[in-house]
């Protein structure tokens, strides 16, 4: 037998799963990634947004940038460090089952940057793939640990 999902949750057919969660986890990360895009597209010279630089300057500069070393490793810090984040919303926000919840979000996650990954180096997608599992679950540990407070 399912158990019933709590009030003001919504579930996908899978028991435990909120659907209301996940997204709103997903939208959460996707504007700290979106910031911290812009931040590090600014820390390593990318085209400014206010640039007047043509559109073939601007795409020559974007793949410039997409080759720098340094700018793609802290990428993938932030990107994984937003990863555990979105995992630990997701559990926080369902409050309950974290790790399917977390994962749940980092599933969606794959999903979401196997669209909108580009230009990026293929060693680069690949490490991404291999990491959001993984970040996204630690995320949902980190939930459960702090919703079950201190051990006594």
């Amino acid at each position: 037998m399912l158990a019933k999902a709590p009030a003001g949750s919504y579930s996908c057919g899978m028991p435990n799963i909120s659907i209301r969660a996940v997204i709103l986890a997903t939208l959460a990360v996707m504007g700290v990634d979106i910031l911290s895009g812009m931040l590090l597209t600014q820390m390593f010279g990318g085209p400014g947004f206010s640039s007047d630089l043509s559109k073939e300057e601007i795409r020559h500069a974007y793949q410039v940038l997409m080759q720098d070393v340094r700018y793609l490793t802290l990428g993938m810090i932030l990107g994984t460090a937003s990863t555990v984040l979105g995992g630990y919303l997701a559990a926080r926000f369902a409050r309950s089952m974290p790790y399917f919840n977390a994962l749940a979000f980092g599933v969606l996650g794959m999903l979401i940057s196997m669209i909108g990954t580009g230009d990026l180096p293929l060693w680069f997608k690949i490490l991404g793939l291999i990491l959001s599992l993984p970040a996204a679950v630690l995320g949902g540990h980190i939930a459960k640990l702090r919703m079950s407070g201190p051990a006594a």
